[in-house]
């Protein structure tokens, strides 16, 4: 049981770390932080304008680990979406095409945003608007669980999941609101890495494929010529045989 469970955090400790510190920031919000101190964590992760001109990295890291409600939800969905994009790609390529979706989405979601409020259509309360949580994260998982994933059944759990959030996540998307823009927009990175770390996987695979065959008639070869040498080292018949 104990080796059992070794395995699997070796193979899986994205997700695994990925649900442990979310799991960690919503006890301490839940349980050590006082309201008026939950509202602070918030302001100061949220990933909006006045936020990301000051401490871009720092405040898209922590808002995907900060959330103002549905925490347990949001962590079954991380587990739908995280575990097959990793049993899919491998840790590291999936820290990739989630990272590239959460800053995709932010970026383009708050680029806009600025435009807008440059133009006079948006006030300048948008610079401060609250913006938290892993929903980017969250949204590239699941489009790239169901598009790559193995396995029917984790791909239809991944859909299910995806279809049941899909009112909320583009709502005010036709308004151009900032959540819904920055969810269609993690949806197509994750769809779109996911899409590259696939066909570079193939096209690694199929050259592996000439090498190894290269490799096999080489090993022929060797086990030909070895034979060879064999049967002429084995002494010929004696006159009397003859």
């Amino acid at each position: 049981m104990t080796g059992m469970m070794g395995g699997f955090i070796r193979r899986y400790p994205m997700p695994l770390t990925f649900l442990g510190l979310f799991a960690a920031m919503w006890l301490v919000q839940a349980v050590l932080l006082p309201p008026a101190a939950q509202r602070a964590v918030v302001a100061w992760t949220s990933t909006n304008l006045a936020n990301l001109a000051v401490d871009p990295v720092g405040t898209m890291v922590a808002s995907a680990f900060v959330a103002e409600g549905s925490q347990g939800a949001l962590l079954v969905v991380a587990v739908l979406g995280l575990f097959p994009v990793v049993r899919r790609f491998g840790n590291a390529r999936a820290v990739v095409l989630v990272a590239v979706s959460h800053v995709a989405g932010t970026l383009i979601s708050q680029g806009i945003a600025f435009v807008r409020l440059e133009a006079g259509l948006l006030s300048d309360s948008v610079r401060t608007i609250s913006d938290v949580g892993p929903s980017y994260v969250l949204c590239a998982a699941l489009v790239a669980a169901i598009l790559y994933g193995r396995g029917r059944i984790r791909r239809l759990l991944a859909f299910g999941a995806w279809v049941s959030l899909l009112p909320f996540l583009f709502d005010g998307l036709l308004s151009l609101e900032v959540a819904a823009v920055g969810h269609l927009v993690a949806m197509l990175s994750g769809a779109l890495v996911g899409g590259v770390l696939l066909l570079r996987e193939r096209r690694r695979v199929a050259g592996a494929t000439p090498v190894a065959d290269v490799i096999e008639a080489a090993e022929a070869k060797a086990a030909h010529a070895v034979q060879e040498v064999q049967d002429s080292l084995k002494p010929g018949p004696t006159p009397s045989e003859a």
